[in-house]
């Protein structure tokens, strides 16, 4: 297949602005017909026949010189016709100096925008699907058997079956969690919060919930954030609980609140393996795992910390994982205080 021929782009080197490239287009003109109109009485033609050659050769030149300012125009709308049916692989030239190309470079950067974007939302549906799958396949196989003959409703069967379903409900609702906060509609709370209450009490839970698991908290009253109670309470049970699974038997998870140059700081550490340094910006993405794997290898579907992220952002805060000495890893967040020292 050959390719296109390019035609000239006379104006596209020089470094001005699109009025100026048009004002040599106009002189141009009106010095191509000057000059014909000169020629043709040198050359005794008609009167008639003067300003038809002049105007015809004028005519040329504006469409040789004005073909590469409209040049990028025409590749945009090309490209739009294409992102219009799906694809968003058509890129503009943007070698123009001017206001055009400088269009054309914002075209290509909202088209690559809208490229990653279609790839993440088909990554998104395909990971969901997946993990709603396994739940559901596994509670439609249990209960075929059921009805066919092949198990009985026996105590663990019935169990097993309300484990799944509840993976399912979890799974459900951080889906609409992550799709509610992404949007832009979930609208936290503004209460004033003791984060030593929050964590204290969040202690608790995790030692009900866990009955072996070692929390120490080091957290003093008085840290106040403002901030939606239920929210952060979502962001820090996740983070506990996954330094809780990825710990080893009996080890302790560590938490400490203290203030940190006008903001409150929370580190949760843990003595598990760790996450690498390549991969702590990759585990806050939807449906990645701490063990490298963009979907979920049985330990959860790899949400918590998309949705916590999004929390922390909503509450003007940070939050990032970093090393734990000896081992293991650290999750700092960062909020803004509302204590008054």
């Amino acid at each position: 297949m050959s390719s296109p021929r390019i035609r000239p782009r006379p104006l596209a080197p020089i470094p001005s602005s699109i009025k100026a490239k048009w004002s040599i287009v106009i002189v141009a003109a009106v010095a191509v017909t000057a000059l014909m109109s000169q020629i043709g009485l040198h050359l005794g033609w008609p009167v008639w026949l003067r300003p038809i050659v002049a105007g015809a050769l004028a005519l040329l030149a504006v469409q040789f010189l004005a073909h590469g300012l409209t040049y990028p125009l025409r590749q945009m709308a090309d490209a739009a016709k294409a992102m219009a049916r799906g694809d968003y692989s058509r890129r503009v030239e943007s070698s123009n100096g001017d206001e055009v190309g400088q269009l054309a470079e914002a075209f290509n950067q909202m088209s690559a925008e809208l490229a990653e974007s279609d790839r993440l939302q088909k990554e998104f549906i395909s990971n969901a699907s997946h993990e709603l799958r396994t739940p559901v396949a596994a509670l439609q196989s249990t209960l075929e058997n059921l009805v066919d003959g092949l198990a009985r409703a026996d105590r663990q069967t019935l169990e097993l079956m309300l484990a799944q379903s509840e993976h399912l409900g979890r799974l459900v609702n951080q889906l609409l969690d992550l799709s509610r906060l992404e949007a832009g509609s979930d609208h936290p709370a503004t209460n004033q919060i003791d984060l030593g209450d929050l964590l204290n009490e969040l202690a608790v839970e995790q030692r009900m919930t866990h009955p072996l698991a070692v929390i120490e908290v080091k957290a003093p009253m008085g840290l106040r954030v403002l901030g939606d109670d239920l929210r952060l309470r979502q962001v820090f049970t996740n983070i506990v609980g996954n330094a809780l699974r990825f710990s080893p038997h009996g080890s302790p998870v560590t938490i400490v609140a203290s203030r940190h140059d006008g903001s409150i700081r929370v580190a949760i550490r843990d003595l598990g393996p760790g996450i690498p340094v390549e991969e702590r910006a990759k585990v806050f993405e939807r449906f990645w795992q701490a063990d490298g794997s963009a979907l979920t290898g049985g330990g959860g579907a790899g949400l918590g910390l998309a949705i916590s992220r999004r929390i922390i952002d909503q509450h003007l805060g940070d939050i990032q994982i970093t090393d734990n000495q000896p081992s293991g890893a650290c999750v700092i967040v960062h909020l803004p205080s509302s204590s008054v020292d």
